[in-house]
């Protein structure tokens, strides 16, 4: 019988991955601040709040494949929790400014 604990990576993974399609079928209304992403940028105007939550969709997809890549790989047994926990948080705000600042490169004077 195998471990719930050895497949954590890879359950983060496909959670994640199943939440970034929630946003892709179901997109956040405009100015929903408990669903999808919010900054300045996205809170300003319709169109960019959609171009965001489906940058920030992609960007967390990424996140959870890499996540299921640590899980594959057996990566997350040398690495401890609150490491992988950390990363988690550090990838999530990365993609966040990402998203921010691809935004304001596509639309500079909205």
């Amino acid at each position: 019988m195998t471990n719930f604990h050895e497949y954590t990576d890879i359950s983060i993974g496909l959670f994640l991955i199943l939440c970034s399609l929630c946003i892709f079928i179901c997109p956040p209304r405009f100015g929903n601040t408990f669903y999808g992403i919010t900054t300045k940028r996205t809170s300003q105007n319709k169109t960019v709040w959609a171009a965001g939550q489906k940058l920030f969709a992609v960007s967390i997809i990424v996140i959870g494949v890499i996540y299921i890549i640590m899980g594959n790989l057996k990566l997350g047994d040398e690495i401890p929790d609150f490491v992988k926990f950390i990363l988690l948080i550090g990838l999530w705000n990365l993609s966040k400014y990402i998203v921010d600042k691809t935004l304001d490169k596509n639309y500079p004077t909205l």
